[in-house]
């Protein structure tokens, strides 16, 4: 499975602007982000996700204190907080980006399986079509027709 990065991630402000909070450098927060996206799009496909400071710094492959990059990922807009209360997190903008990744997935899904059960459909067609030609000419090999 791939997914696609747009080339202007690279020199995106959020990224920049992500390494500073940090204090890391960019190439690091570029890869903070993609294993971010990476890991969502396996776990967390509805673009939803609790807040879990400890799942967020795994999805991002993060070896320091998870606190601080949550706290900049939502900062720096990667990650929306939907609710104070019950601090329910949404990946920003997911509908545009992931959300039309796993859509198409889905569809690629669906279409493998209508093609899996066209396939086998034309398999049972051309059983039976073999089996009639064998009983037409085993008629015509009885009858001595030929």
């Amino acid at each position: 499975m791939w997914t696609r990065v747009d080339v202007g991630l690279r020199d995106h402000r959020k990224v920049r602007r992500l390494a500073r909070e940090l204090k890391i450098e960019q190439a690091h927060a570029l890869g903070l982000v993609v294993n971010f996206w990476l890991f969502a799009l396996n776990n967390w496909g509805h673009g939803f996700l609790d807040y879990d400071i400890d799942e967020i710094a795994h999805a991002c492959v993060w070896k320091g204190d998870p606190e601080p990059l949550t706290n900049a990922l939502i900062d720096c807009g990667f990650i929306d907080l939907l609710d104070n209360k019950t601090n329910a997190l949404r990946i920003h903008d997911w509908d545009n980006y992931g959300g039309k990744y796993i859509k198409q997935v889905e569809r690629n899904r669906d279409r493998a399986a209508a093609w899996r059960e066209e396939k086998k459909e034309r398999a049972e067609d051309a059983k039976q079509i073999a089996k009639n030609l064998d009983m037409n000419f085993t008629d015509l090999v009885e009858k001595k027709s030929l």
